[in-house]
């Protein structure tokens, strides 16, 4: 399990109390789905991890059945490992996991995290230069951890959660790109 220190959990709790209310979530989300659709379509990825959002995440299930051609994969939760799952892009068959978040049936064919061409990643707050604060599990961590060198790490996120500057801890890997409802953009690595 993660550590998690005391100013990352204060600030995890300042981000969901101020998240975007459901009607800008709702439009947001559309407009990223946009950008992220424009993005994929110049994209050689094939195998492209995406998510099923919780609250406060932007919606991205739509843009499976978008790219019918790409090998998509949702994460599941087994104790402490998130893996990830091909699913059906037209109609993921999805049951809920320990956390009541939607995942892969498991009798969903699992994608080792070497073979994945693209992480969408959720979290809670990101930064432009690529940093991203998670729920505080280490379930994306250390998934990331065990990814091919060359994969690519997009962060997906309200705009309202793009702050300035966020802690971040030695083992924890940068975003390549960031995903709102403004723009794609390339991560500025300081």
């Amino acid at each position: 399990m993660q550590v998690t220190t005391p100013a990352k959990s204060a600030l995890r709790r300042v981000l969901r109390a101020n998240r975007p209310d459901l009607k800008s979530q709702f439009e947001q989300a559309a407009a990223l789905r946009n950008h992220l659709r424009d993005w994929l379509a110049g994209q050689p990825a094939k195998t492209i991890a995406a998510f099923v959002a919780i609250p406060g995440e932007p919606l991205l299930l739509p843009l499976l059945a978008e790219f019918p051609d790409r090998r998509w994969l949702l994460p599941r939760i087994e104790g402490e490992t998130m893996s990830f799952h091909l699913v059906d892009a037209s109609l993921p068959r999805l049951h809920p996991g320990p956390f009541g978040i939607a995942e892969p049936m498991p009798d969903a064919p699992l994608v080792t995290t070497e073979d994945i061409d693209l992480f969408l990643c959720p979290g809670m707050a990101f930064t432009r230069c690529g940093k991203r604060l998670g729920r505080g599990k280490g379930y994306y961590d250390r998934a990331l951890a065990t990814s091919h060198s060359e994969s690519l790490r997009v962060g997906v996120c309200f705009r309202e959660q793009v702050l300035p500057e966020l802690p971040m801890d030695p083992h924890d890997l940068p975003m390549h790109f960031l995903a709102t409802a403004d723009a794609l953009a390339s991560c500025q690595q300081r």
